[in-house]
């Protein structure tokens, strides 16, 4: 009796073990869905706590996993920060190669059209816009596979190919398209930081409200492209 009791104890121990062994293997698209669990973690703990202020230690904590677990998929904390701008400039740069191939018309007006885009991007995930433009990367002594491989991705080359078109067509003056265009890519950048602070609201610490007006995100957008527009009108060469 003891015996028999021993080898269905033995058994049950296998199978256990058996059991665990097949739930730590992942298939690619489990693997996936945890990458991107990780990358959506680490964008909210860079923008929170800077690219000095959180460990990888306690990304692995929030995330339920183990720090050892964790280096599986980033070996560090800059190379977790390339791997979400790699994720983000690929939405970014695919959904304005689709605008451009798409645009029929003027230069001046596929830039318009790239100033509502740039707007609608850092609205629709301002954390995603803050990781691609503001929050530098942390310093790292560990260089990981992505970082071997990765290379500066110039957010703003294809806005400035917009512009060389608009002189070479000859749709804006030469002597003056780089500080005009220049400007208004600045005009936007500062634009997508006020139209967040809006939708904040009373939540910052100083929201943008006045005693007499209340402006709204949307309403201001429509302000900053409307002088977007007048300002490229006022640009636009007189033989156009």
């Amino acid at each position: 009796m003891f015996i028999h009791i021993w080898k269905i104890d033995i058994s049950d121990e296998y199978k256990m073990n058996a059991k665990k062994k097949k739930t730590r293997a992942r298939s690619p698209e489990k693997k996936a869905e945890q990458f991107d669990r990780i990358l959506e973690a680490g964008k909210d703990m860079f923008v929170k706590f800077g690219s000095h202020g959180f460990s990888t230690r306690a990304l692995a904590q929030k995330l339920g996993m183990t720090q050892p677990n964790l280096y599986n998929y980033v070996k560090s904390k800059r190379e977790l920060w390339i791997a979400i701008r790699i994720k983000y400039y690929k939405e970014y740069s695919e959904g304005l190669k689709k605008l451009i191939n798409e645009h029929q018309g003027s230069y001046t007006e596929l830039f318009f059209k790239f100033a509502e885009y740039f707007l609608e991007f850092a609205s629709a995930d301002y954390k995603r816009f803050q990781l691609m433009y503001l929050i530098s990367a942390p310093p790292s002594k560990k260089v990981g596979p992505l970082e071997k491989e990765y290379k500066p991705f110039q957010l703003t080359k294809m806005f400035l190919d917009i512009a060389k078109k608009a002189v070479e067509a000859g749709e804006v003056n030469r002597n003056t398209a780089t500080e005009l265009f220049y400007s208004m890519y600045a005009h936007l950048f500062g634009a997508a930081k006020v139209e967040a602070d809006l939708k904040l609201r009373n939540k910052i610490t100083e929201p943008i409200i006045g005693d007499f007006y209340t402006l709204t995100a949307k309403k201001y957008r429509m302000y900053v492209l409307t002088e977007i527009r007048n300002r490229l009108e006022r640009n636009v060469l007189k033989s156009q």
